[in-house]
């Protein structure tokens, strides 16, 4: 079980928390190599950079095309293998959710989340979800990832995350990701893109007037990340930087507006991901910006015991 106890977490408003302050809790049977099952609330097993532990990341947060793209926590029952057939090449998620993310609690229309992902590493098993390469080894090592998913009925603009519908409707989509992790010589590097398609189911939702409120759109587009992690050689220090962007989709109607996002950082791993000072920089532009332009700067220092 992981929780949460900031007062942004929960949700604050007007002096009442609106959220629990439960981040995870799962359980997890892995009697069968072939078929471990995990049940509970925790992150859909769809894209790299959601799917690696918050504590392992290489910048302070995740890229925007992976909060717009990516699907949020949920509860579910979900079969993997950490390595099929003994091979230590392959990964597979499959999984059940609820699709109702944070709202849980409410009750479900039984619109499900259906997903599967599978992991390909054809130079052999390596930590591929934690973004640094600290082995600094010669030899490359290749994570490809792949992962397609349905929402069925999804009551949120981003599947399992974002926020409601104003007219009170769902959406079905069909989600798609592919993704790559290499490493090599102290050097990292994550690509991956995002693919979104989906239509509304509108609701009857009225506004203060009695009139119907408008339909909005389902959110479909493109995004993808680029990020590049290098160590200083002989020291502890990387410097890392990142491109990512947004595209509304050309052929079917979209809420999306197009994002770009460019930053560079520097990290010092005084003892790996379990004690780090990190500090990032990133501008943020387009109609997807509230502003037009966002200039973002953070300081974070880690420890994880």
């Amino acid at each position: 079980m992981h929780l949460m106890f900031a007062p942004k977490d929960l949700g604050f408003k007007d002096g009442t928390p609106r959220r629990p302050p439960i981040f995870q809790w799962y359980t997890t049977w892995t009697r069968f190599r072939h078929a471990n099952v995990q049940a509970g609330f925790f992150f859909v097993p769809y894209a790299r950079q959601r799917m690696a532990p918050l504590a392992k990341l290489q910048m302070v947060d995740n890229s925007s095309a992976s909060y717009e793209f990516t699907l949020d926590q949920d509860i579910g029952v979900q079969v993997s293998s950490p390595d099929v057939a003994g091979l230590g090449k392959l990964r597979y998620f499959a999984g059940v959710f609820m699709g109702e993310g944070y709202d849980y609690y409410k009750a479900s229309d039984f619109g499900l989340t259906y997903m599967a992902r599978v992991d390909y590493l054809p130079f052999g098993m390596f930590d591929d979800y934690s973004e640094a390469d600290f082995e600094r080894k010669a030899t490359p090592r290749l994570a490809l990832g792949a992962a397609y998913a349905f929402s069925d009925r999804d009551h949120r603009t981003r599947a399992i995350s974002g926020t409601t519908f104003a007219d009170g409707g769902t959406m079905r989509s069909n989600n798609l990701t592919v993704d790559l992790m290499f490493k090599v010589a102290g050097m990292s590097l994550l690509l991956d893109f995002y693919w979104r398609q989906g239509w509304r189911l509108p609701g009857d939702a009225k506004d203060m007037l009695g009139e119907p409120v408008p339909v909005e759109a389902a959110r479909n587009g493109v995004g993808w990340t680029a990020q590049m992690g290098l160590f200083i050689p002989r020291t502890r220090l990387e410097v890392t930087a990142r491109s990512s962007g947004v595209r509304p989709s050309r052929r079917v109607e979209t809420s999306i507006g197009r994002l770009d996002e460019y930053g560079v950082g520097l990290n010092y791993y005084f003892y790996r991901h379990s004690l780090k000072l990190q500090l990032d920089y990133f501008r943020q532009y387009g109609p997807g910006v509230p502003a037009g332009v966002a200039d973002q700067m953070r300081l974070q220092l880690q420890a994880g015991f």
